[in-house]
């Protein structure tokens, strides 16, 4: 396995720190092969070839099949995302079939000696319809990015090209700085669309090879025109010993503040991602909020500081 080249928070403050603290908390490397995460360093994903075998798309391909069939599965013209799937049996299949997989696939990138086997991910279904684009956006946090990082692999079950669905990101928008996202706090850059979008960087792949990247990396996911349906699964890698954040944007709380809760797994099987989480399950710490309000200059300056070279 090899990494291939793709196609190669700070807003002008008094004194800024030598160091990026968001690439400082990455600088301790997952990856088998530095080489990968040295190109994720500075771009926030990278492409690792031939990693998954036939066998274990079909695993995840009968999975899918399975959850078809269950109630609240509704495959429409949009993308669909199995983890914002209320029925609690879609979600523990999903769990165990990415388990299951997780034991085979992971340790062939990754040190399995700092990378927990148990892990979340979801199905990616994209049908072939106009619609079924993904906006651009930043992924939830997972775990507190001001003290650690995880990364997302991303297995589609077929090849990827320029017509059926292929990612493109935002390289380096993983070090910004945008620690506080989740669906309960509304996305920090949303003024910003029309700008991300020229910035980004297309990503194409082959079946079997997967793009690993970071949830903080801005990023977005182009229609399937194609006439088949684009399947793909997400798998999270964690530290060993991880805790799992969520925050929520309280409007009944000062603004200058945010809540962050540490939860579980079980949070994920059961959780509305709408409503304020339930207190009583999961504790609940309030702290400061982080915003980032950009000019377009100062986005475009942001963009062009962390472009790699």
């Amino acid at each position: 396995m090899r990494i291939r080249s793709l196609f190669s928070s700070f807003l002008g403050q008094p004194k800024e720190p030598k160091t990026n603290p968001h690439l400082a908390v990455r600088t301790e490397g997952f990856f088998l092969d530095e080489a990968n995460h040295q190109y994720y360093l500075t771009h926030g994903w990278c492409v690792i070839e031939n990693v998954v075998k036939p066998e274990e798309i079909k695993s995840f391909m009968n999975t899918f099949t399975e959850i078809s069939k269950l109630e609240g599965f509704e495959l429409d013209e949009n993308l669909l995302n199995s983890g914002r799937l209320f029925n609690p049996e879609i979600r523990k299949k999903t769990q165990d079939v990415i388990n299951k997989n997780a034991a085979t696939v992971l340790p062939r990138m990754f040190k399995m000696d700092k990378v927990d086997p148990h892990t979340g991910g979801a199905y990616q279904v994209k049908p072939p319809h106009i619609n079924s684009d993904l906006l651009i956006h930043q992924d939830s946090t997972v775990i507190d990015e001001e003290k650690d990082y995880c990364l997302f692999v991303w297995i589609p079950f077929c090849d990827v090209t320029m017509q059926n669905g292929h990612i493109s990101f935002v390289p380096g928008s993983h070090l910004w700085g945008n620690t506080q996202r989740s669906l309960g706090v509304p996305w920090q850059f949303k003024n910003h669309i029309e700008t991300l979008y020229k910035h980004t960087q297309p990503v194409t792949v082959k079946a079997g090879d997967v793009v690993v990247f970071d949830p903080a990396v801005i990023h977005a996911s182009a229609p399937n025109l194609s006439k088949e349906i684009r399947h793909a699964i997400t798998i999270t890698v964690l530290r060993k010993n991880y805790e799992l954040i969520y925050y929520f944007r309280n409007k009944d709380i000062d603004d200058n503040l945010i809540e962050k809760y540490v939860v579980t797994e079980n949070f994920y099987y059961g959780y509305d991602f709408i409503s304020k989480p339930d207190e009583t399950l999961w504790k609940k710490e309030t702290v400061k909020f982080e915003p980032f309000n950009l000019t377009d200059k100062e986005l475009l300056r942001l963009i062009k500081k962390y472009r790699p070279n």
